[in-house]
C-alpha cells in the first residue's frame, strides 16, 4: 500500500499553485485572484499580534471542550505507559472518527422539503465533536480487556494496543455500524430541536460508510489498531497522510480537471493514475485535518522521552497544508487577500451552492492553499527580520517555529468562526 515517490502535502502544494498561475486549463481558467498588497498588509498585522502576544494566540485542541481527550480514561495497568497507550489509541480512534465524517453540515432541502415550513438545521462542527466526545466517554471507567504489547515503532509488530470492543469507536463497532445506529448514538448528544432550528446529522449512510470504511481499513491494513498504523509513518506528518489516502478511499480529495470537459473515460481518474496526473488537483483536506488532530491531541506538547509515546511527534508539519474549507477563503475574502470574479462574488454572496469539482469551488479550494502558504511565508519572514532588532533571538526563533500553514489555517479558522457568529460575512457553501 506504499506511495513510492508521492508526497500528498506537495501534490496539494503544488497543484493548487499550478492550477492559480495557469492561464488556461482545458479551456478555463481560475475564478480567484490573490491581492499579495493586502496579503502583506494581513501578514504584517499577524506579525505584529505574535510579536505583542509572543504567541500566534492560537486555542488548544481542547480549550473549548469539544474533542475527546481520555482525561478520565480509568486506569487499570500498573504500568503508566502502557496505560497512556491505551489512551492514546482511544483518542486517535476518536479523531479519525470525527474527520472521516467532518463535512457538509448544510445541506439544503430536497425539492420535497423545500417549503414556508422547512426547517433549518442548526448542527455545526462542534456538536458533532461534542456528540463523540459524549459516546467516547461512555466507557471511560469500564473494565477493559485490550489486546497489547510489541514496538510500536516496528511495523512488523503483530500484537500491539487494540481499543476493547466496549468502546463504541472502535474499529470492530465502526465495521459493523448501520445508519440506523449511527443516528441513535449521536442524536441524544445534539442540542433539542425547536420549531425553527432542527439539530440533525445529514447524509447519515454516506458518513455511515466512511464509518464502516474507517473500521474495515485499519482491521485488515493496520492489525486492528490506529497507534500501529501511525507509527508506521516514522514521526512524518506527509507519509501519515499518504497511508490514511492510500488506506481509506473516502479521504481522497481531488478533482480531475479532464471531468469538466467530458475528457475522462471514466467518473474519477483511478487513485493509483491520479497520484501522478497532471490534470488532477489535490486538496485531501480531511486527511491533513486528521494529521493535525493527531498531532495536536498527542504530539504538539507532548513532553514523553518514550520512543513508544512519540509516535505523534511528527517531525514535518510544516509540510502539511491549508485544510481548504468553506471558513478560511471567507476570512481571506473578508481581508480581500482572496478577491472573486463577479460571477463568483454573486453566486457567494447570494448564497448558491457551488457545483462540487467544479471551476467555482476549485479556483476557492486552490486559492486558498496559495493565500495561506504566502502568509505563512511573509509572516515568518517578518518575525526573522524582527530577531536582527530584539535581545532574545532565541525567543523569536520559536515563534518562527511555531508559524506554519497548520498553525495559520487554525488562527484563520478560529477568527473566521467569531466573525461569523457576529454575523459580520456573508456564507460560503462550498461542499455538499
Amino acid at each position: 500500500m506504499s506511495s513510492v515517490n508521492f508526497s500528498p502535502t506537495a501534490a496539494v502544494r503544488n497543484s493548487s499553485r499550478q492550477w492559480m498561475e495557469a492561464p488556461l486549463r482545458n479551456g478555463r481558467k481560475t475564478t480567484v485572484s490573490i491581492n499579495h498588497v493586502s496579503l502583506d498588509k494581513f501578514a504584517t498585522e499577524i506579525t505584529q499580534s505574535i510579536l505583542t502576544n509572543r504567541s500566534l494566540q492560537v486555542t488548544e485542541w481542547d480549550a473549548d471542550g469539544w474533542h475527546y481527550e481520555g482525561a478520565n480514561y480509568q486506569k487499570i495497568e500498573d504500568d503508566d505507559d502502557l496505560h497512556e497507550l491505551m489512551r492514546m489509541e482511544r483518542v486517535a480512534l476518536y479523531v479519525l472518527t470525527l474527520d472521516a465524517i467532518n463535512f457538509c453540515f448544510w445541506p439544503l432541502p430536497s425539492e420535497s422539503e423545500k417549503s414556508d415550513t422547512s426547517h433549518a438545521n442548526g448542527l455545526e462542527y462542534e456538536h458533532l465533536a461534542t456528540a463523540l466526545r459524549k459516546v467516547a466517554e461512555e466507557d471511560d471507567r469500564g473494565m477493559h480487556q485490550m489486546d497489547k504489547g510489541g514496538d510500536l515503532n516496528n511495523a512488523n509488530t503483530n500484537a500491539i494496543i487494540r481499543a476493547a470492543s466496549s468502546y463504541a469507536l472502535s474499529p470492530t463497532n465502526l465495521a459493523v455500524l448501520t445508519p440506523t445506529k449511527l443516528t441513535a448514538m449521536l442524536q441524544p448528544h445534539f442540542p433539542p430541536s425547536s420549531e425553527a432550528v432542527r439539530y440533525e446529522l445529514p447524509n447519515t449512510e454516506v458518513r455511515c460508510k466512511l464509518l464502516n470504511e474507517l473500521g474495515n481499513g485499519i482491521m485488515q491494513h493496520h492489525n486492528g489498531s490506529a497507534l500501529h498504523m501511525i507509527a508506521k509513518a516514522n514521526n512524518s506528518a506527509d507519509v501519515l497522510v499518504g497511508i490514511i489516502l492510500d488506506t481509506f478511499p473516502g479521504f481522497r480529495d481531488y478533482v480531475d480537471t479532464k471531468e469538466w470537459d467530458g475528457a475522462s473515460s471514466s467518473p474519477s481518474c483511478e487513485w493509483e493514475s491520479a497520484k501522478s496526473s497532471s490534470s488532477v488537483i489535490h486538496f485531501y483536506k480531511r486527511a491533513q485535518i486528521a494529521i493535525a488532530d493527531i498531532w495536536a491531541a498527542l504530539g504538539r506538547r507532548s513532553q514523553s522521552t518514550n520512543a513508544n509515546l512519540q509516535i505523534c511527534q511528527f517531525t514535518d508539519m510544516e509540510l502539511v497544508t491549508t485544510f481548504p474549507d468553506y471558513r478560511v477563503p471567507q476570512i481571506l475574502r473578508h481581508v480581500d487577500v482572496m478577491q472573486y470574479e463577479s460571477s463568483l462574488a454573486n453566486l457567494v454572496d447570494g448564497r448558491v451552492e457551488l457545483e462540487k469539482g467544479g471551476v467555482d469551488e476549485v479556483s476557492i479550494r486552490a486559492g486558498t492553499v496559495v493565500a495561506v502558504e504566502k502568509i505563512a511565508e511573509k509572516v515568518r519572514e517578518k518575525l526573522e527580520a524582527e530577531s536582527n532588532c530584539e535581545k532574545s533571538q532565541s525567543d523569536i526563533r520559536k515563534l518562527v517555529e511555531d508559524v506554519s500553514a497548520v498553525t495559520i489555517d487554525w488562527y484563520l479558522w478560529q477568527r473566521g468562526e467569531k466573525l461569523d457568529r457576529s454575523a459580520a460575512q456573508t456564507g460560503l457553501r462550498e461542499e455538499k
